[in-house]
């Protein structure tokens, strides 16, 4: 038991220094020293060093000689790190993080959509539509506030990268997933119609008869909405 709790020591240190830095309570520029830290988590040097490698992974902090580890400016953080994103939203600073998804998605996502239909497979037109029935189901069955909802959509925008059969782009699309998850949760209590289904069907089924123009136009439509939805909710979500 002890060894199972120190291995988790490190990982203790990080949610609770990550949490501070992302909310502000830990500003730019604050000097982070190991011996403040062993005396306040009770903890080895070691483990210190180790939480202190992670922050600095994630774009957090950095070591410098003879002074501590410094507080990054929010500019140079890994804003596509699944931990800093969630951090940012328990902190109610992820607002603007999904207002930058939106714009990037409309730029990407209906080249996304044009190049699926071309090139898609029939494991490709199953994932997409196993996604959207799942989404559909939990719609109906469980009501709009369902998470399984945001998980279905996160699988069926990954379906649709996946489609693509290119690399990179199902490399860069995999970095907007968690963001895309939090966006579902923002949006969930302003958005009850059910309209983004009939959307999402439009995109599947432009790509199922592999009609590149019209599968580029249907996901202009879906994130036209998509972005009007997030802007109503920041509206209705006060500020932390």
């Amino acid at each position: 038991m002890k060894t199972k709790m120190a291995r988790n020591l490190p990982t203790q240190i990080v949610i609770s220094l990550g949490n501070q830095i992302v909310s502000g309570q830990v500003a730019p520029g604050s000097v982070i020293t190991s011996d403040v830290l062993e005396a306040q988590f009770g903890v080895s040097r070691t483990v210190v060093r180790e939480a202190l490698k992670v922050l600095h992974d994630k774009g957090l902090t950095r070591a410098r000689t003879k002074t501590g580890t410094i507080v990054l400016e929010r500019h140079e953080w890994n804003l596509l790190d699944p931990d800093v994103i969630y951090w940012l939203q328990a902190s109610g600073l992820g607002r603007e993080l999904v207002r930058d998804l939106e714009e990037v998605r409309a730029s990407y996502e209906p080249w996304v959509a044009r190049i699926a239909a071309k090139r898609r497979g029939s494991k490709d037109i199953s994932a997409l539509t196993n996604s959207l029935k799942k989404m559909t189901d939990a719609f109906y069955q469980e009501g709009p506030q369902s998470d399984t909802i945001g998980e279905a959509d996160a699988a069926f925008h990954q379906a649709l990268l996946d489609a693509t059969q290119n690399e990179l782009m199902k490399r860069i699309g995999k970095l907007f997933i968690p963001l895309l998850k939090i966006r579902d949760d923002m949006v969930r209590h302003v958005v009850d119609d059910g309209d983004y289904l009939i959307q999402h069907q439009a995109v599947l089924d432009a790509i199922i008869e592999e009609d590149a123009d019209l599968a580029e136009s249907a996901m202009k439509v879906l994130l036209s909405h998509a972005i009007q939805a997030s802007t109503d909710a920041r509206k209705k979500t006060p500020r932390k």
